[in-house]
């Protein structure tokens, strides 16, 4: 095989550097010696199961100075874990996290070096790893919760903190069991944790980053008793209902008389965590007898244990009396009280005549005076201080006054506009007497004139009239037989006639009236017939002439008026209508 001369060349120059190179490290090593060095670990604390432990590490020479720049590797239990060099102050940390409880061991090692020469170091030291706490803190602070982790039970303190030591770290199932009231006075419910989980069973991480919080509601047992405005105590039996209203918006109506459990607060999340707001309670309502007899929101509590609040209540107290609206003196023998509820009660006077009242509930109240002769009507009352409540009642008298008093100025007053009555009053009687004398006469001819106007609807009847040759039967056209007297002798009944005395004028008669009479005179033709009724003899109809009859009745000078007023009236009236005016105009 043949080579090129340049290659020889190039491999002898080669060879030459090499071993000249060789010489100056022999040499440099020969004129500079190794530097020992010193590994050292700073004491570590004990830390929890899960937390980090921050292990230092020290390299210095021999001569104290700090060896920067090299490495060193920390092993634990033989195991390495990490492996890192030295800054300018020769330090370096590592950070050492066990998730189970035990002492651990730690080498740290440094191998050394050639440039600069540095000999090798080793440092050891132990790690304690602790059991992690799991901290949890009731709001507010309760004793004797429990928990369970993993069905592993703890419970709080005195002051509200539960702890539980976990010796590896994990997921655990965290939950709150059954609450105990080991309290009688206390009742407790879970309300929240402290970090929006609503539910008593929740899963956490061990180790945890802060404590747990778990929020209660915790109720005490309240009692409350009631007192009048003069801190005297009321019958509980009287109060229908109790109401109250929280400042959490929650209202309580309670109508029995026995204490209740009311929450004390609530629990509500704020930056710093959970906590507790005291919740104030109003009074709204106490109702006695169908009327509210507080003021409302005015009485306001905290719940505190065994709690008792005394709670005051507008009692208010009347005195009744009746007297009469005009004269004042007493009346009445009690009272009936209508209360707001709509029950009533009487209650009697005593000897004063009065009525004491004690404990009323504010409110409208119907009184009404009993015993009483007159008007008592029912009094409304509004009660809301103590009051004498004086009742009125129109007596019997109080009526008659008034009523006198109405009548007398209605009297007066008529008289004054009319004075000419007071004189007619005073006349009166005279007037009278003279008045009955002077239509005496007239009323008795009156009735002699009904009497016979009676008697003529009997013996009249429709048709002809014919006389008996006796003068005892008269037959009409129908057959009918009448039994009538003998006619009397003209001449004795024209001087009958004539001394009748027709007065000119005659009292409280109308012009109507008048012009009826005056139509109601008999003609001539009906005048015959007349005269046969008449007593006397029996007469020939025929021999009465016209002239006679008209001389018996009324005068010549009268005849024309007469006849004419009784042809200017319509149509004839009935025949038997016509006989009983005719009679009473001859009369």
């Amino acid at each position: 095989m043949r080579y090129h001369p340049l290659f020889n060349v190039f491999t002898v120059l080669a060879v030459f550097a090499l071993s000249f190179f060789s010489f100056a490290s022999t040499a440099q090593a020969e004129g500079f010696a190794t530097v020992g060095t010193t590994l050292t670990i700073d004491h570590l604390e004990p830390v929890s199961v899960g937390y980090i432990s921050k292990v230092t590490i020290h390299l210095i020479s021999s001569k104290g100075k700090p060896v920067e720049n090299q490495a060193v590797e920390l092993f634990v239990n033989g195991e390495s874990v990490r492996r890192s060099r030295t800054d300018a102050s020769g330090t370096l940390s590592i950070n050492v996290r066990r998730d189970e409880v035990g002492t651990y061991t730690l080498l740290a090692t440094f191998k050394g070096s050639k440039l600069p020469s540095l000999g090798s170091s080793k440092a050891t030291a132990e790690l304690m790893v602790m059991p992690a706490v799991v901290e949890v803190h009731t709001t507010p602070s309760l004793p004797n919760v429990k928990f369970s982790l993993d069905n592993q039970i703890f419970s709080s303190d005195g002051y509200g903190v539960a702890r539980m030591e976990v010796k590896k770290a994990g997921n655990y199932h965290l939950k709150i069991l059954p609450l105990e009231n080991l309290d009688p006075d206390i009742q407790m419910n879970f309300s929240r944790w402290g970090d929006d989980i609503f539910q008593p069973g929740r899963d956490i991480k061990v180790p945890l980053d802060k404590p747990l919080q778990a929020g209660f509601e915790v109720s005490y047992l309240v009692n409350q008793t009631f007192v009048d405005l003069s801190d005297k105590p009321v019958d509980l039996s009287r109060i229908t209902s109790v109401t109250l209203k929280g400042s959490n918006g929650t209202t309580y109506t309670f109508e029995d008389h026995q204490p209740h459990w009311l929450p004390a607060g609530r629990v509500i999340r704020l930056n710093n965590g959970l906590q507790e707001t005291k919740i104030l309670y109003s009074i709204i309502s106490v109702v006695i007898d169908g009327s509210n007899v507080v003021s409302q929101a005015q009485q306001r509590y905290y719940v505190h244990p065994n709690d008792l609040w005394s709670v005051k209540l507008l009692l208010y107290s009347a005195r009744f009396t009746a007297h009469d609206a005009l004269f004042g003196f007493p009346v009445g023998s009690g009272v009936h009280v209508e209360y707001p509820d709509g029950d009533v009660q009487a209650f009697v006077f005593n000897s004063q005549k009065e009525h004491q009242s004690e404990g009323l509930a504010r409110g409208i109240y119907r009184v009404t005076v009993t015993g009483a002769k007159g008007i008592a009507p029912p009094t409304p009352i509004a009660l809301s201080r103590d009051q004498d409540v004086q009742l009125l009642v129109f007596s019997y008298l109080d009526i008659g006054v008034l009523a006198g008093i109405g009548l007398f100025l209605s009297l007066g007053l008529l008289l004054f506009g009319h004075p000419y009555l007071i004189r007619q009053t005073i006349t009166l009687p005279s007037r009278a007497i003279s008045g009955i004398r002077t239509f005496g006469p007239v009323l008795v001819k009156e009735l002699h004139n009904k009497i016979i106007a009676f008697g003529s609807r009997i013996v009249f009847k429709k048709g002809n009239v014919r006389l008996d040759s006796s003068g005892d039967v008269i037959q009409d056209s129908t057959g009918v037989e009448t039994i009538h007297s003998p006619i009397v002798d003209q001449a004795q009944y024209k001087q009958d006639i004539s001394e009748v005395e027709i007065p000119d004028v005659l009292p409280d008669r109308s012009n109507d009236e008048m012009n009826d009479t005056a139509q109601q005179m008999p003609s001539p033709t009906v005048q015959t017939e007349i005269l046969l009724l008449a007593p006397g003899p029996a007469v020939d109809v025929e021999a009465v002439t016209h002239s006679e009859i008209t001389d018996i009745h009324v005068p010549n000078d009268e005849k024309p008026d007469s006849a004419q007023k009784v042809n200017n009236f319509g149509p004839k009236r009935p025949r038997r209508s016509r006989h009983k005016r005719k009679v009473e105009s001859l009369v």
